[in-house]
C-alpha cells in the first residue's frame, strides 16, 4: 500500500504544525525513527537508564511508565535493568508490535493525558523519551497532574533540541535545556546534554518534586 505522506515525519510535524497522525504512521512504516534499526539515540537513552538504576538503587524505584513507547524497544531496555516496565502508546499497531517483538515489559495503548490509568498504574518514574514536542499542547496541564495526584513520582526526560533558527515548531515552549527546565518547574537530581555539531542538542534530565529526595541521590 502506498503511504499517505513520502516521509514518517510528515505524520508528526509537517509546515511547522503538529500533524500527530501517529497511528497512520505505523501502519505506512516499519521503523519510523529508526528505532529497530540503528543506535540514533543510543547516547541519551543510555543516560536515561543510568538515571533509572540510580533512582531504583538510591531510592527505591520499582515501577516505571514510559510514556510515548513506539515499538517497546526503549521499555524493553528498562525492564531488564529489573524494573517493572509499562509502555504506552498512542498506536494501537505499535503497541500490537511491541508485545509480539519485546517480551518483559507490559504494553497498553494510552497517551499522556490518561490521567485515571495513570492513577491506577502508579509509578515510581515516567519516562519521556523523545516524545516532548508531539504533546506540547498537553504539556503544563500533565505537570499538573503529576504535581497534584502522582508527588511521589519521579521523571526522567530526553529530548533533542535543535541549532538556533532551524527550530519552527514549539519555539513559544522552550529551545534549548535551561528553557526545558524552567518550564517544567521540578527539583533536579542531574540534567545535562550532549552538543551536537549542527548546534543542536541531546537533553536530559531526571526530577523529583519533593526537594529533601535530592539528598538520596
Amino acid at each position: 500500500m502506498t503511504p499517505k505522506y513520502p516521509r514518517y515525519q510528515d505524520y508528526v510535524i509537517r509546515d511547522g504544525r503538529l500533524v500527530g497522525e501517529f497511528e497512520d504512521m505505523y501502519r505506512d512504516f516499519d521503523d519510523p525513527w529508526h528505532q529497530v534499526a540503528d543506535e540514533t539515540w543510543a547516547t541519551e537513552r543510555a543516560v536515561g537508564i543510568c538515571y533509572l538504576q540510580r533512582l531504583q538503587t538510591r531510592l527505591g524505584a520499582r515501577k516505571v511508565v514510559e510514556l510515548g513507547c513506539g515499538l517497546g524497544r526503549y521499555s524493553a531496555r528498562i525492564a531488564g535493568t529489573g524494573l517493572q516496565t509499562i509502555g504506552l502508546d498512542i498506536s494501537s499497531t505499535a503497541v500490537e508490535r511491541a508485545r509480539r517483538e519485546c517480551p518483559g515489559p507490559g504494553f497498553e495503548v494510552g497517551r499522556l493525558s490518561d490521567y485515571d490509568l495513570l492513577r491506577t498504574l502508579a509509578p515510581d518514574v515516567i519516562v519521556m523519551a523523545e516524545i516532548t514536542w508531539y504533546v506540547l499542547d498537553q504539556l503544563d496541564d500533565f505537570l499538573t497532574f503529576l504535581r497534584t495526584d502522582l508527588p511521589a513520582c519521579s521523571l526522567v526526560h530526553l529530548l533533542t533540541t535543535y541549532a538556533p533558527g532551524k527550530q519552527v515548531y514549539g519555539r513559544d515552549y522552550f529551545t534549548d535545556l535551561p528553557g526545558i527546565l524552567q518550564r517544567f518547574g521540578m527539583h533536579y537530581f542531574e540534567f545535562g546534554q550532549i552538543s551536537q555539531p549542527d548546534g543542536g542538542a541531546k537533553t536530559f534530565f531526571a526530577g523529583t518534586w519533593h526537594a529533601d529526595k535530592l539528598a538520596e541521590w
